[in-house]
């Protein structure tokens, strides 16, 4: 009841130009930011003892996972995929394994890409 008479009464006073004010105040929105930490939470050759890195065809990046295209999915052992420290979920498809990171996906993802780069 209170709230109500408050907005008739600023309504009347105002006559209307508060509730242009109030639209306004409403649609700003914060920016998305998706933040990433620059260090890894895992040395890069514990990732590479479970996936061998001649099977690896290519890392794809996403704001929160990492999709690793593999030549052979079924040899990959998951459960040690996902006690990897940072790793919060392991999806697994017929030729690739998408690895939730959050915000260490970017790192990791450079760090596979790099080494792709030096075989």
């Amino acid at each position: 009841m209170k709230k109500q008479f408050k907005l008739f009464f600023y309504s009347i006073l105002t006559f209307g130009l508060i509730w242009i004010k109030w639209r306004k105040k409403s649609n700003q929105h914060q920016k998305n930011t998706i933040y990433q930490i620059e260090t890894m939470p895992f040395k890069i050759e514990t990732l590479l003892s479970i996936i061998e890195l001649q099977k690896i065809q290519k890392v794809e990046l996403k704001p929160s996972r990492i999709n690793i295209y593999i030549s052979e999915v079924h040899n990959i052992n998951t459960s040690k995929l996902a006690e990897l420290k940072g790793v919060s979920g392991v999806f697994v498809r017929s030729n690739s394994i998408s690895l939730t990171l959050g915000e260490y996906s970017t790192i990791v993802a450079k760090a596979l890409n790099d080494k792709l780069k030096e075989r």
